[in-house]
């Protein structure tokens, strides 16, 4: 399973990089990258938005670092890109701001592919990630010209129960503040 972090988005609503916020003494990026690399055969961090500073921070991590150059496309640009990277493998796809995500949670995910064709989180009702497909989609997501939601409603996925690392992203300084002051709550939750 080769895991697709997405990391190179302006981070608008923000304010800032998101990305490299502090949480727990690492980065947010730091804490998706840790448990993807551990659940992983494989990681590809695709960079873009202030890719230098996000390189200097995961350089050291085990992971092909990739750079979107046309990141401002969106995010389907940077799936594109991440994509080039896998070889004949299943694939999973995370964004990059999703600070309590756990080993585990992509572990239920791409143990739940082994008998399904896309599989992917929910908690309480949300969509999460990672979203894993099996590897003859990397063709199919090339040539389909719609968005990400689109080419998801096309074919039928398995959806497995995620925790609430699978869908708390950190995209608001409000968000920011919860996970700061509330992530005890939320874990145990």
């Amino acid at each position: 399973m080769t895991t697709i972090v997405l990391a190179a988005g302006l981070s608008s609503r923000m304010g800032n990089n998101k990305l490299l916020l502090p949480f727990n003494g690492k980065s947010i990026i730091e804490r998706v990258l840790e448990p993807a690399i551990a659940a992983s055969d494989a990681v590809v961090v695709v960079l873009g938005h202030e890719g230098e500073k996000i390189h200097s921070v995961i350089a050291r991590y085990k992971c092909r670092i990739v750079l979107n150059r046309s990141y401002e496309d969106g995010q389907k640009s940077s799936i594109r890109c991440g994509l080039e990277e896998v070889v004949d493998d299943d694939f999973s796809i995370v964004t990059g701001d999703l600070p309590l995500i756990t080993e585990a949670d992509f572990r239920a995910v791409f143990n739940a592919l082994e008998s399904a064709h896309i599989c992917r989180p929910v908690y309480k009702g949300t969509l999460g990630h990672p979203v894993a497909y099996k590897r003859e989609f990397r063709e199919k997501l090339f040539a389909f010209r719609g968005t990400m939601k689109d080419f998801n409603r096309k074919y039928e996925q398995t959806y497995i129960a995620g925790s609430i690392g699978t869908v708390f992203d950190v995209d608001t300084p409000v968000r920011y503040t919860e996970l700061l002051r509330d992530y005890r709550d939320l874990v145990s939750d």
